[in-house]
């Protein structure tokens, strides 16, 4: 496989067991360890993702981190899979459970902006939980997607929870 193709292919896999960890996971470090067991653990997203964990641990501030991550990733481009996932590990983390502070500082981190604010938004709500998501969040969207998948336009979010879980419990 090609080596781009091939990050491209890794970065899915990883960011699909990162919010699938989410659901059973205690914190967002375990959702992340988790979803390291899914690519090879010498690629370079295995191996940046665990940087983003190490500059963490060492009570980095979250500008330095990102700082620090940009200077490792510099020329991949702002597309490149894993300048996204650094900044999206670094938004996991250092936001701290508190789902705005997750997503505020995952976009303010650029590059893929939509994407990354995306996803670090499913792995906080999961983690937290759709009651503790503030209203500021929920409440404009009125229970309802918007989709360009056919004949999910329009429907309810809460029916959609309600057919994950069923899917969930059809399958133990």
């Amino acid at each position: 496989m090609h080596p781009k193709r091939g990050i491209c292919v890794y970065g899915s896999m990883w960011a699909a067991a990162l919010i699938s960890a989410a659901f059973t996971a205690p914190t967002v470090r375990h959702a992340l360890d988790t979803a390291l067991t899914v690519i090879p653990p010498g690629c370079r997203l295995a191996r940046t993702v665990r940087r983003v964990l190490t500059l963490h641990e060492t009570r980095m501030t979250w500008e330095d981190t990102l700082t620090t991550l940009s200077e490792e990733t510099a020329g991949l481009g702002w597309i490149h899979t894993i300048p996204n996932a650094a900044v999206l590990t670094a938004g996991l983390l250092y936001g701290d459970g508190d789902f705005t502070r997750t997503i505020t500082l995952t976009v303010r981190g650029g590059l893929d902006t939509d994407s990354n604010g995306a996803t670090a938004g499913s792995v906080a709500g999961v983690l937290t939980g759709a009651d503790a998501i503030p209203g500021q969040w929920k409440d404009p969207l009125e229970n309802t997607v918007r989709s360009a998948v056919f004949g999910f336009d329009g429907v309810r979010i809460s029916e959609l929870a309600e057919r994950t879980v069923q899917l969930a419990v059809a399958d133990r």
